[in-house]
């Protein structure tokens, strides 16, 4: 019982020391430029170009292992980036960050939302 604590332990300590950033951004500790682009911007696109080489692929599976990945992954950077925000010298860009990040909200999940329907079409129709 003690090792499997232990064992617990280490990954635990592992997982936060090798996503500190990641989990200083939930907490709003990181700079605004540094969430919005590079876990904003450079993420998203990384993981829509793996869904655009699944679609052209033809892999339903990874496609649909993709969506809610996506899915979590949007909740934790609008999350960051909006507690983030406030992490600029120019007031300009907080406000800016945080109305893209509801039009970020809205848009994602349309795009979800039409993408799974179309999974679910493609399904019932084999």
């Amino acid at each position: 019982m003690l090792r499997g604590k232990m064992d617990r332990s280490r990954i635990a300590k592992f997982a936060a020391k090798f996503f500190t950033a990641e989990i200083r951004a939930w907490h709003g500790e990181e700079p605004l430029w540094k969430v919005f682009w590079v876990y904003g911007v450079a993420t998203s696109v990384t993981i829509v170009a793996l869904y655009i080489v699944a679609f052209y692929d033809g892999r339903m599976a990874l496609r649909q292992v993709l969506l809610p990945c996506f899915a979590a992954y949007t909740a934790w950077i609008l999350v960051s980036v909006w507690r983030c925000a406030s992490n600029t010298n120019e007031k300009l860009w907080s406000t800016l960050a945080r109305f893209l990040t509801v039009a970020w909200a809205g848009n994602t999940i349309l795009v979800l939302i039409f993408l799974q329907l179309n999974l679910l079409r493609i399904y019932f129709q084999h």
